[in-house]
């Protein structure tokens, strides 16, 4: 439920199902495998390298035309005539969903939670007002109601047979662990911004640096947010340094024309909706990998992190 206030023609922001998260938790057996604070800033960013006809077709998540979002949500000023936005609305209505879309839930055949000695469990903090509405009365509030949970069974006793064999024996399980690390304030004004990282890894997959400027929007700075928006600093040279070996990735350090090369190996797929030019434009984040690979499929092939006191440094200007 959206409550406006005394603005008529308030809205969600695109991908509400990502952007409403502010936070997300997934443990297994105890142990925590994933751990996202500001958990729609990184999964909006990845849904934008969606295939155009992959975003054409979650609606349920929230991506969507503007006109579709404000008849789902009851704005005044929604075209409810228009097709197929009507439809589309009429079909989904105020529902959306919140993928749990972890992969050892999507990568690794159907889910046997009883073969697990303990229970696969995702905690979910909901986000602040002004992440979630786009609104010019800053009392804008959002309701979450009838909340459930939806999933796919196994019903031949078959294939359920055999999940149940292959869980309760050696089974590996193999996931990308994501972790936040912190979000940083950066002035503009400064030559050179030092980004360090002392966390120890087995295998480090990449490093991903994301942008938002906090300056305020049309809608006020409390409601101004464009959750598909990713501010460029232009930064003209990055230099890695690994445990205190620097140029671990470039010898001359990485500079812009080498950024669209390293973001695409962890998110372009063939039919991606993300170009060039919308990367640097809008969509820009700095990835730069560590895998001897680039196989999205293939665990364990990052650089191996043990001196924690000297990290990865990530100075740029």
């Amino acid at each position: 439920m959206l409550d406006g206030g005394e603005d008529d023609n308030h809205t969600v922001v695109n991908n509400l199902g990502r952007a409403i998260v502010k936070k997300i938790s997934v443990k297994l057996e105890g142990k925590e495998v994933l751990c996202l604070d500001d958990a729609d800033i990184y999964l909006c960013y990845k849904d934008l390298w969606l295939t155009d006809k992959e975003r054409k077709n979650v609606a349920y998540y929230g991506i969507q035309s503007e006109n579709t979002a404000k008849i789902r949500v009851g704005v005044s000023d929604a075209v409810v005539a228009t097709q197929p936005d009507a439809l589309i609305a009429a079909a989904f209505g105020n529902r959306f969903v919140i993928p749990l879309d972890f992969e050892i839930l999507t990568d690794h055949g159907p889910f046997y939670q009883m073969g697990l000695t303990d229970r696969l469990s995702s905690e979910l903090i909901f986000n602040d007002y002004g992440r979630v509405i786009r609104s010019t009365d800053a009392n804008a509030i959002y309701q979450t109601n009838n909340i459930a949970l939806e999933f796919d069974i196994v019903t031949h006793q078959d294939l359920a047979r055999l999940m149940r064999q292959q869980y309760m024996g050696q089974t590996v399980v193999l996931y990308t662990r994501i972790l936040h690390l912190r979000m940083i304030a950066l002035n503009k004004s400064d030559v050179t911004w030092n980004i360090n990282l002392n966390t120890p890894a087995r295998s480090l997959k990449c490093v991903l640096l994301l942008f938002e400027d906090p300056a305020p929007g049309a809608m006020g700075p409390a409601f101004g947010r464009n959750s598909e928006f990713y501010y460029n600093p232009r930064i003209t040279k990055e230099q890695v340094t690994v445990e205190g070996i620097p140029n671990q990735l470039y010898a001359q350090g990485m500079h812009p024309y080498q950024q669209w090369d390293e973001i695409v190996k962890g998110f372009a797929c063939k039919d991606s909706s993300t170009d060039m030019s919308t990367y640097f434009r809008n969509w820009y984040a700095l990835w730069p990998d560590f895998r001897s690979s680039d196989d999205q499929k293939l665990h364990g092939s990052g650089r191996r992190l043990e001196n924690t006191s000297e990290g990865v440094t990530l100075p740029a200007r």
